[in-house]
């Protein structure tokens, strides 16, 4: 893997088909990483728009079937010419959802993200997740183990992310497992949705994908972890301001920020050194 720094250095132009609750969350938390973001999902204007972006992400929250066209027509502009995200926001409560994440995934997308549960079921397994919510019943070590498996014999080669408690990446050759993050970043809208965001823009960056996988999760969850040191004791409203702000800064004020990465690859303590990511 390559060395990874952020802010991104040459401002990825990011096309977003994002869930519309958090679409200006996702927008800006772009612009904080030194991307640039285009949210549109009129379908008309996607032949132009791929002669300028370097990096697509497709997110499944709020469908319609004219975001269904959005989604379908952009994932094959993607194929086989520039990187995209898929974010599998709803599976696990929604036939709709499902059937269009397959869809999607005939295109192989270069990175697949949900929550545990959301994961769970793309893999085909048994799932509790309730509405866009995981479930901490799918996080023990017995179904953690149990859903790397399942994804390790997807018949694709994307990249798979499943987020919780702990983090885990199912990459080609490696399985990392993640440990940064605090419970509060699940206690607002959007930080999911934010996270699809960085992978795509780490990916228009033209970063080998399983470095973006490690970094985008690392860099939201570590901006969290900061966040909640500045306001332990306030509201969650004043947290998620300090998280967007911590998006923003942490890249800058503190360069060596890689090397809080905690967890695991192929069941080894991750010790971070400049070899670690490259």
């Amino acid at each position: 893997m390559q060395k990874v720094t952020i802010p991104l250095t040459t401002a990825p132009l990011v096309h977003c088909i994002t869930n519309t609750i958090s679409v200006e969350t996702v927008a800006n938390a772009l612009l904080y990483v030194g991307a640039k973001p285009i949210m549109t999902e009129d379908v008309r204007a996607f032949s132009d728009l791929a002669k300028q972006t370097n990096s697509i992400l497709l997110n499944l929250g709020s469908l319609s079937l004219a975001k269904e066209e959005s989604l379908l027509a952009a994932s094959k502009l993607a194929y086989h010419d520039k990187p995209f995200v898929l974010d599998v926001v709803g599976v696990a409560s929604a036939s709709t959802a499902m059937h269009i994440a397959h869809a999607i995934m005939n295109y192989e997308p270069t990175i697949v993200r949900g929550n545990i549960s959301e994961m769970r079921a793309i893999a085909g397994l048994k799932t509790n997740g309730r509405g866009v919510d995981g479930n901490l019943i799918d996080q023990t070590p017995a179904a953690f183990t149990e859903l790397i498996t399942a994804l390790k014999t997807l018949p694709t080669t994307s990249i798979y992310v499943a987020t919780g408690a702990k983090d885990i990446i199912v990459a080609q050759n490696n399985v990392w497992i993640l440990e940064n993050g605090v419970l509060e970043l699940d206690r607002f809208t959007g930080s999911g949705d934010v996270l699809g965001a960085l992978l795509a823009a780490l990916l228009g960056e033209q970063k080998v994908p399983e470095t973006a996988a490690v970094l985008a999760i690392s860099y939201l969850n570590i901006a969290g972890e900061q966040a909640k040191m500045i306001a332990p004791t306030t509201g969650i409203a004043d947290f998620r301001q300090q998280f967007l702000n911590q998006l923003s800064i942490l890249g800058e004020k503190n360069p060596n920020w890689m090397e809080q990465i905690k967890g695991t690859i192929n069941g080894k303590r991750i010790i971070f050194s400049d070899s670690t990511l490259r």
